[in-house]
C-alpha cells in the first residue's frame, strides 16, 4: 500500500525552497525519491495522512 510523504528542501537559513507530493511504499522509497529530485542536497520527508493532503499530482516540485 502506498503512502503519502511530504517532502522540502531548506537553504542554509531555514527557508523552503521547494516541496513536493511524494507517494511511496515506505520512508526510505520516498527519501530516495526525494534525493532523486533535489539532487545533491538533503530533502526532509515527513509522512502525511491522505486526508491531509491536498489534490495534486505526485513528485511533482511545488512551487514556494
Amino acid at each position: 500500500m502506498m503512502q503519502t510523504f511530504r517532502a522540502y528542501l531548506e537553504d542554509d537559513t531555514g527557508a523552503l525552497t521547494w516541496a513536493a507530493w511524494i507517494d511511496a511504499a515506505d520512508h526510505s522509497e520516498a527519501m530516495q525519491k526525494a534525493q532523486d529530485l533535489c539532487g545533491p542536497a538533503t530533502p526532509r520527508v515527513e509522512a502525511w495522512s491522505l486526508t491531509d493532503r491536498r489534490p495534486g499530482p505526485t513528485c511533482i516540485l511545488d512551487p514556494i
